[in-house]
Parts: C-alpha cells; sequence; structure tokens
C-alpha cells in the first residue's frame, strides 16, 4: 500500500476587509477603471483620425452576387467594413474552423 501525504498548499487570497475598507479599495479601484477607459477612448479616436490610403490594386473578391472589384464590395455606400479570416492549412468550413481574431 502506498502512503497518502498531505501537502497544505496555501492559496494567496486577498484580505477579509470592513465594508468600510472595501469600499475604499472599490473607489481607488474605480479611479483606475475610469482613466483606462478614457485612455482607450483617446486611443479609439486617434485611430479614427487615422490617414486613409489609396488602394491602387484590382483586387478581385467572391461575394454572393459572383466576382466583384473592390469598388463594387461597396455598394453605393462610403464605407466597408473587411474581416479577415486565417485559415491552418487543411481546415475548411468557414466561418466555425478559421481563426478570426480580432476586428
Amino acid at each position: 500500500m502506498g502512503t497518502l501525504m498531505m501537502i497544505d498548499h496555501k492559496i494567496n487570497t486577498p484580505p477579509v476587509v470592513s465594508p468600510e475598507g472595501w469600499e475604499a479599495a472599490r473607489r481607488q479601484l474605480l479611479v483606475k477603471e475610469k482613466a483606462l477607459t478614457r485612455a482607450r477612448d483617446a486611443l479609439a479616436a486617434e485611430r479614427r483620425r487615422m490617414p486613409w490610403m489609396r488602394v491602387e490594386k484590382n483586387y478581385t473578391f467572391d461575394s454572393p452576387n459572383g466576382k466583384v472589384s473592390l469598388h463594387e464590395l461597396f455598394e453605393g455606400r462610403c464605407q466597408l467594413v473587411i474581416y479577415r479570416a486565417f485559415f491552418e492549412p487543411g481546415v475548411f468550413g468557414w466561418p466555425e474552423h478559421a481563426c478570426r481574431g480580432a476586428p
């Protein structure tokens, strides 16, 4: 028979504090969360102000209506959002098996 060894694993947990202590910690965290939100909003605004680049290459895309040019993908709209998906070689079955990443 084997020997059963008891191993004491200490779990590193935050301290237990009073309701007032918890509220003070929450207010400190809220200040940081709001700063992060403002920074993320500022970065998003900067991204929207990025300069544009003219697309000179004649791309062709497969669409539900057959082959179309980049201009035809817009279908009269002023903006077009395009998402890329990456496939590992040998992987088939869009969209369930693609690595979609972040838009």
